[in-house]
């Protein structure tokens, strides 16, 4: 019972967040120009964004693939493991983060991969593309050092003492995180399974440290991270009005599009749309032109989820499980 109010109550949260910033992005927006704008669109831009989005599923699955190689997992196959991440996203849609258990689930019913060990090397991924985000913000501060500082402190101005909110925040991280590490330890020494879990869960956090295509992993990384980039990017030419923003405004839209998206909301819904036409602004775009663009890049990513993580969801229903999966040398014995 407490497990489901908790689960309610943070759907809820996210929910009431994602409607309270979409109306922040959308309050004072003309809607009858909003809607002249839609048919003045460029589509094929819109299209081959879609179409590139398969390129940055694909390359997170071959990339996720090298993490588990190491675990005792050598011969995944790509596209199955691709099916995974796809309907990964499709359940992010539906609840924040709900997609990482997701697709781990679906590796354990395919590949008989334990949840506990894909779950940590999606912990790693994770953790990689948060240093990749970081990278790319720095590299924004060189390139557009004042536009990114107006965009951050246009972002928190609106908060009221944002020092004593982040401390108290802080305290609550803080409280919290001690809370479950006690209860953890607990479980963890009271309970063989629990112990198992927390055992396959940090080898697979460690598994980097294992892999053997080392130039494998970097250069999917890079391929994943560019190809967000040309996602975002080539979508500007699809109206008049953004035609003209540099290569330049396309790493702040890709910057700011990772910071929206890293909001616990469902599917980046009100954060990306606020956070991205708030980025506009800077390059002297229109506020409702700002927000038509967030909407049309926001719509093209949801689209392409809803399609190829429908098309996975349905076709992994026809994958058999995997029964006898090979027996390797480095593959836990339970």
């Amino acid at each position: 019972m407490i497990k489901k109010a908790t689960s309610v109550l943070k759907y809820t949260f996210s929910l009431g967040l994602a409607l309270a910033l979409l109306y922040l992005a959308f309050r004072n927006v003309d809607f009858s120009e909003f809607i002249e704008k839609s048919r003045q669109v460029n589509y094929t831009w819109v299209i081959v964004s879609i179409l590139l989005s398969l390129v940055a599923y694909y390359a997170r699955a071959y990339r996720w693939n090298i993490l588990l190689k190491p675990l005792g997992y050598p011969n995944l196959n790509v596209h199955k493991t691709n099916l995974a991440v796809l309907v990964g996203y499709l359940a992010n849609l539906a609840f924040p983060r709900l997609g990482e258990v997701t697709r781990c689930g679906m590796m354990k019913r395919s590949d008989d991969v334990p949840v506990s060990t894909s779950l940590g090397t999606v912990i790693t991924e994770r953790i990689i593309d948060l240093f990749t985000l970081i990278a790319l913000i720095l590299l924004a501060l060189v390139l557009e050092y004042d536009r990114l500082i107006e965009f951050l402190t246009n972002i928190f101005s609106g908060l009221q003492d944002v020092e004593g909110l982040m401390w108290k925040a802080g305290m609550l991280i803080v409280i919290g995180g001690a809370a479950v590490l006690i209860l953890g330890y607990v479980l963890y020494v009271k309970n063989d399974k629990i112990r198992s879990f927390i055992k396959d869960l940090i080898r697979g956090i460690l598994s980097l440290k294992d892999v053997k295509n080392r130039w494998g992993f970097v250069l999917s990384t890079i391929v994943l991270w560019v190809t967000y980039y040309f996602m975002s990017y080539i979508i500007v030419f699809s109206i008049p009005e953004t035609a003209h923003l540099s290569w330049v405004a396309g790493i702040m839209l890709l910057v700011t599009g990772g910071i929206a998206l890293a909001v616990p909301v469902q599917g980046g819904i009100g954060t990306y749309h606020a956070f991205i036409s708030a980025m506009l602004v800077l390059y002297s775009v229109e506020k409702t032109t700002g927000v038509f663009l967030a909407t049309l890049l926001h719509t093209s990513q949801i689209v392409a989820i809803a399609i190829f993580g429908g098309i996975a969801l349905l076709a992994s229903v026809f994958i058999k499980k995997n029964n006898e999966p090979d027996r390797t040398e480095d593959r836990p014995q339970k």
